[in-house]
């Protein structure tokens, strides 16, 4: 086991939710990684913004060595601006403690004067960029043109201020995939894949598909940019033999219009006895939905490197996605997955199909995923941000 470090850790981000019994509650993609850095740091400072509504997904139940010194209650990085006093002051009652910082996000709130105090007090910080908001608004339209144009005029400034606050701090940038690492270049700046996986986590199996029953599974936020109308296109389209059947995991309690344009088309396809939601999946249910399925894809517009992927290979599910953000940097065609473009339920189709059917392909991508994935564990993700803050 590694030995702990003599050292304090201050972590900035993420959203908290606090219970009757004072347990902390969070999202696991977040918790997994708060729980870890608190088993190799001698305490935890984190400076997380309080949610007093418990979302359905807030089911990672923090560790009780860690110090939670509470933000206001944001929401988006537009009204952060109110709580912006506050949201600094929670900074800096966390950085002063620390013998350094971890953050996690982007766009973060108050970045100017969160790196100020870093270079202030002369504190090393190590920052996760875990997603491309850019990207993210280009990749359709979320709203009207003026709000999605404002939104991009948003983003633009607050990537001047990281940059700015990296070189005034001397910090280090932990980005995604290759995508987001080539918005930021530096010498400070390495690429990595989101990860939440322990050795505790991996499941080992041969094949797939050989019940009568073939179960194709793809589980996220049930929205638009993830692309699920090109996935129940490209399933109606696929050429399996055997019986199957789609699953649909996450939740569906927003964007009523893209629910309904999915039922439509469901209905369309006369899928209805084909398809099943799932709806929202607690984090420790993630592994037995996994074993239950026979193929992983991930149908999506725009992604950081999205760890559903790594913990489908860990489980032994051949994977298909479509090749955006920073997937190819996760994911190597034809190796370990199938990548195929996005919006184009023609190649989903087919590599579906191909997958479905190959025994040999299908076998070659459960092996080498599964091996890609023994390389993506949460310690060795740990272990790169203390050499990051030379500790």
């Amino acid at each position: 086991m590694t030995a702990r470090l003599s050292k304090k850790l201050a972590i900035i981000g993420g959203k908290i939710h606090q219970n009757p019994d004072g347990k902390l509650l969070t999202h696991v993609s977040f918790g997994a990684i708060v729980n870890a850095f608190s088993e190799r740091f001698e305490h935890i400072y984190l400076s997380s913004a309080i949610r007093h509504e418990k979302k359905v997904d807030d089911d990672y139940v923090l560790p009780r060595n860690i110090t939670y010194v509470t933000q206001p209650p944001w929401t988006t990085t537009i009204n952060s601006t109110i709580y912006h006093t506050g949201i600094v002051k929670s900074y800096d009652e966390a950085i002063s403690q620390a013998d350094a910082v971890f953050v996690r996000g982007n766009p973060v709130a108050a970045t100017k004067q969160l790196y100020k105090l870093c270079a202030q007090q002369h504190k090393p910080i190590c920052h996760w960029l875990v997603g491309n908001p850019m990207a993210l608004l280009q990749s359709h339209q979320r709203s009207n043109w003026i709000l999605d144009t404002l939104g991009k005029l948003y983003i633009w400034g607050w990537e001047r201020r990281l940059v700015g606050g990296r070189k005034k701090a001397n910090g280090v940038f932990l980005c995604n995939g290759q995508e987001i690492s080539d918005r930021y270049p530096s010498e400070q700046t390495h690429m990595v894949v989101s990860t939440t996986l322990t050795k505790n986590d991996f499941f080992k199996r041969v094949d797939t598909c050989q019940n009568n029953e073939i179960k194709i599974l793809t589980m996220c936020y049930i929205r638009p940019e993830k692309g699920i109308e090109y996935l129940i296109d490209a399933y109606a389209r696929t050429k399996i033999q055997k019986r199957s059947r789609l699953i649909l995991a996450g939740s569906r309690a927003r964007y009523d219009t893209y629910q309904k344009k999915l039922d439509q088309l469901i209905e369309k396809h006369n899928l209805q006895d084909n398809v099943e939601w799932r709806g929202h999946i607690r984090h420790d249910q993630i592994p037995s939905l996994l074993r239950e399925c026979d193929v992983f894809v991930l149908p999506t517009l725009s992604e950081g490197t999205p760890r559903v992927l790594v913990e489908a290979r860990a489980n032994s599910l051949p994977i298909i996605s479509t090749n955006v953000g920073g997937i190819p940097s996760s994911v190597t065609d034809e190796v370990d997955g199938l990548l195929v473009p996005p919006k184009n339920p023609f190649f989903l189709a087919e590599a579906m199909t191909k997958v479905c059917t190959n025994h040999t392909l299908r076998r070659k991508l459960i092996l080498n995923g599964y091996q890609r994935a023994t390389e993506l564990t949460v310690d060795k993700f740990v272990d790169l941000v203390i050499n990051c803050l030379d500790l």
